[in-house]
Order: structure tokens, then C-alpha cells, then sequence
């Protein structure tokens, strides 16, 4: 496991720049003493900038550094995490190791810069195990809060923090739910409400009232909404419940009682904000969430936090090159290739026979959707790539960036670079009018045939949307009714149109609207 703390260590000796530039340029402190705006995130998934590809991006650290600049002119600003925050998932891939053990670190970097205080680590945070935590709470300056730990010295924390600001005080109790987890972590926390009695008798110990209306009783809590409320009906001294896990989007605070719970989208699209009084009673606070929309990163300017930012997918991309170079064909794969599987039939094999829909496509954004991951810097990002290509981690298709285009002879060194002096000036392929996308694709296709491209994955395809047997054009299934097969279109939109990536295109919940059914209408190729 060591090894996995060299990335942060190296972090640490070669961006102090940063550290001292966004201290200098986003202040906590504000002149006004009486306002204190405790804000929060959670389920962050290690993301530190939006993916590049939504029609209105939100979150990034840019942007939330914007935003704190903004809230610091009229608030005292204390910002905490309720973890899920390091990692994608609670499981690193190993093939991912190196990008994605940098990738937190320095996300954690970037947190303490824009002035993360505290922070209570989610099952996600643990994908690396106990020692990688330690080596962040070791040399970040947020502290951990953890208060039903079993035992006190497996990491570096504090059980709670008493904040006294005017005629207030403030107490926040940090607690992990075990039941979040799926391995032994579960072993190293003793359940919320177990514990929380003598935490409470810890609290008292530091000068907490039950009775004191200027007593505010805070638990950022990693448990999820349901766990919550439990919580909050057998301790209604509580006065908030900063959530996590769950990813609950509440604009409004849930209340039980006189506990008002509040949670938060993930990846810092929302950032949360409970607003205090330091010189009034509780009940005065108040809650609102902030959207971190693009426009937010203005507010400091220059924004440091840009910097780092095109520092980070530097370095991401040149540890993505190296970890895709070690990929080899998994065994599984090798395997069905020794079948004799076909590769999918890529766009180029439906030109003859398909004119009318070819002409289409070549004017929508999907046909050089992958000049998108290009202008963003996110080209070997394999978690991108799949909804910009056609067939990643599929026998018929490709595993990793460097064979998703592959030659009939000897590939083409400087095949990228070509693509590059075609694709570079497109500021964004949704604004950029059909017959200048189709003189890319043009362009891209003809590329190929000079250089001998066997196969081409980039891009959205055919074969994206449609099914195909493989005898095609001879066809040996019958044909799908129109509807059924429309069905199946539409499913396969919504797997890359995901509530994340086109949240215009939903109502609530998973229910789409009237403006999928335009988009959907709008990309459906010419009938034949």
C-alpha cells in the first residue's frame, strides 16, 4: 500500500504555489462577524472539474472557489464534506490504480485550498484502505471527524469540534454508519446510535446545553437519508443533519421534529448552506443550496484553482497513457477473439448502401463526438470514452484508447495529430452548424482512408443506436416492430443521457420529458 502514497507526496512538494495563492485569493473570514454560512458537500466521487461534455456543466473546484469568494464578502465561511468524496466507487480497478490514487489525492489538495475544515470519510473514501486516508489526514490541513470509531488511534481525527462565534456555539459530531459498507471496513465503527449517547455525555463535558437556544447541535453524518431520520427521532436535541451516501436532493430541509436533515446532489453540482446568526437564537437559521454553474469561476480573478486544474488533467492524462500502454487484451476477451467474434461494422461500412441516413448523421454532434474528449483534455479517459465510441470493453469492439483505432498495416504514428488540425478550433460541437460538423466528419473519414484505418470506434455510431446481426445485409432475424425497436433506441440514448449528464431531459426521479422525446426526434436518422 505504499506505494499508493508516493502520488500525494509528490503532490504535496509540487503544488504549495497553489496553497498559497487560493489562501491569499479566497478568504473564510469576513467582515461581518455575526454571519457565519456553514456550507457543505458530499459524494463528490473524486471529481475536480465538470466532464466537459454536459450541454450546462456545473461543479468543478473553480467554480466552488468562486462561490466561497462570493459567500466570504458578507460571511464567516466553514465549509465541511460528508465523504464518498476521494473515489468513484468503493472498488479501484487495478488497471486504474496510479491515475485514480493521484486523481484523489490531489483532489484532496484541492479541497484544502478553497478551505475545506472537516471531514467524515464514506465507504468510497476507504477503496484504498485506512492507510491512504492516514496519509491525506497526515498532510492536508481539514481535519477528520469520526466520533463512533472503535478504535480511537486506527486514524488520525477528532470525535467533535465546538465552533464559538458571537453568542453561539456550535458542535459538530462526525459519524460513519457501518451499515454503508460492503467488506470489513463495517468492523471499524460502532453504529450512530450506539454510540451517540456517550457522545452526547462527551459534548455536555464541553459545554454543550440542551436547553440553549444559542446551542447548535450539528452530526455530519455518512449514512444515508433513511438512517438519518432514525437518527434524528431518537435524538431530537439534534438541531441539523448534514447527510451523505444516499445522495438525497433536498432544496428544502427534511424535517423530524426539530432536526432539519439536508443533503445535497453529488460531484459538487449543488453546494449546501445553512446560514447562522452567531448572535441569534437557532431558530432563526435558514437553508438554501447553491448551483455551481461555469460563470461561478469568475469571481475570483485570476482564479487559481484554473491552474491547478489544467495541471491535474496534464498529469491524469499522461498516467492514463501509460496505465492504457500496460493494458493488454484481458483473457476473456483474448478468448472470444480466438472464436472468430467480428469486430462491429463501424459508420464507413454503411455509406454505400445508406446514403440519406450517412448524410444525416454527418451533420449531427454525434459524428465527431469524440473532438469533444479531445478539446477537454479527457481523451484517454476510458470513464468518458464508452459514450463517445462505439463498443469499449466489448469483444467486438475495443479495450483502451490506443486500440480504439486500429490499421490494416503499420498504424500511423501522427493518426491523432491529423485528427487535431481538423477538430481543434471547435469551440463546442453542439453550437457548431450541421454542414461544419459534416466537413469534419468528412474530413475524419477521409483521413482513414489515406492512412489505412481498419477499424474506426471514435465517435458516436450506428451501431450505438441500432442493432445489427452479423450476417447483415442479409439478414437472418426477423425484423423488430417499429415500436419495439424504437424502444430499444431510446433505452440506449438514456444509458449515455443519464440524469447526470442531460438533467434537462428529466422531470424527477428517472422520468423523462417532452424534451428527450425533441432531442430524440431531432437525432433520429431519415427513414428508409
Amino acid at each position: 500500500m505504499k506505494k499508493y502514497l508516493l502520488p500525494l507526496l509528490f503532490i504535496i512538494t509540487s503544488c504549495s504555489y497553489y496553497i498559497a495563492k487560493v489562501d491569499e485569493a479566497s478568504p473564510t473570514k469576513s467582515a461581518n462577524e455575526q454571519k457565519l454560512s456553514l456550507v457543505f458537500s458530499h459524494n463528490i466521487s473524486g471529481e475536480t472539474h465538470p466532464c466537459g461534455c454536459r450541454n450546462f456543466p456545473l461543479g468543478g473546484l473553480p467554480q466552488v472557489a468562486g462561490l466561497f469568494a462570493n459567500i466570504s464578502k458578507d460571511s464567516e465561511l466553514l465549509y465541511v464534506d460528508t465523504g464518498d468524496t476521494f473515489f468513484p466507487s468503493s472498488v479501484v480497478p487495478k488497471s486504474m490504480y496510479d491515475s485514480l490514487t493521484f486523481a484523489a489525492s490531489n483532489l484532496a489538495l484541492g479541497l484544502d485550498q478553497i478551505g475545506l475544515k472537516y471531514f467524515v470519510p464514506g465507504d468510497q473514501d476507504f477503496a484504498m484502505g485506512v492507510q491512504f486516508l492516514q496519509g491525506i489526514a497526515n498532510t492536508r490541513k481539514f481535519e477528520f471527524l469520526i466520533a463512533n470509531l472503535k478504535d480511537q488511534n486506527l486514524l488520525k481525527h477528532k470525535n467533535f469540534v465546538v465552533i464559538e462565534r458571537g453568542r453561539s456555539k456550535i458542535f459538530l459530531v462526525g459519524l460513519v454508519d457501518p451499515e454503508v459498507f460492503n467488506g470489513p471496513q463495517a468492523d471499524y465503527f460502532i453504529s450512530p446510535a450506539a454510540a451517540l449517547p456517550g457522545i452526547m455525555s462527551d459534548v455536555a463535558k464541553a459545554g454543550y446545553e440542551r436547553g440553549n437556544s444559542y446551542h447548535r447541535l450539528v452530526v455530519l453524518s455518512h449514512a444515508g437519508i433513511d438512517p438519518d431520520e432514525q437518527l434524528a427521532k431518537k435524538f431530537p436535541e439534534i438541531d441539523w443533519i448534514i447527510g451523505a451516501h444516499s445522495q438525497s436532493f433536498l432544496r428544502y430541509s427534511k424535517d423530524e421534529g426539530n432536526t432539519k436533515m439536508v443533503q445535497v446532489l453529488s460531484k459538487n453540482h449543488y453546494i449546501g448552506d445553512i446560514h447562522i446568526d452567531v448572535n441569534s437564537k437557532k431558530q432563526t437559521d435558514t437553508y438554501e443550496i447553491h448551483e455551481i454553474r461555469d460563470e461561478l469561476e469568475r469571481n475570483l480573478n485570476p482564479n487559481p484553482m484554473r491552474a491547478f486544474i489544467d495541471d491535474h488533467k496534464s498529469k491524469m492524462n499522461d498516467l492514463q497513457i501509460k496505465e492504457q500502454a500496460k493494458m493488454g487484451m484481458s483473457e476473456t476477451l483474448t478468448t472470444e477473439m480466438a472464436k472468430g467474434v467480428k469486430k462491429y461494422k463501424t459508420a464507413v461500412s454503411c455509406l454505400e448502401c445508406h446514403k440519406s441516413q450517412t448524410d444525416f448523421w454527418q451533420g449531427t454532434p454525434h459524428a465527431i463526438a469524440y473532438t469533444t474528449l479531445i478539446k477537454v483534455n479527457e481523451a484517454n479517459n476510458l470513464s468518458c470514452i464508452g459514450c463517445h465510441s462505439l463498443g469499449l470493453n466489448d469483444p467486438k469492439g475495443f479495450t483502451n484508447q490506443k486500440n480504439m483505432v486500429t490499421f490494416k498495416h503499420k498504424p500511423a504514428l501522427n493518426y491523432w495529430n491529423e485528427v487535431k488540425k481538423f477538430s481543434n478550433n471547435i469551440e463546442s460541437v453542439r453550437k457548431l452548424p450541421p454542414q461544419d460538423i459534416k466537413k469534419v466528419s468528412v474530413q475524419w473519414l477521409a483521413l482513414d482512408k489515406k492512412l489505412g484505418v481498419q477499424n474506426n470506434f471514435a465517435n458516436v455510431q450506428c451501431l450505438n443506436c441500432h442493432s445489427q446481426d452479423d450476417m447483415h445485409p442479409k439478414d437472418t432475424n426477423p425484423k423488430l416492430a417499429v415500436k419495439d425497436r424504437e424502444f430499444n433506441i431510446k433505452n440506449k440514448c438514456l444509458s449515455c443521457h443519464t440524469q447526470e449528464q442531460s438533467p434537462e431531459w428529466y422531470e424527477s426521479g428517472i422520468k423523462v420529458n417532452a424534451k428527450f422525446d425533441e432531442n430524440y426526434k431531432k437525432m433520429s436518422c431519415p427513414r428508409l
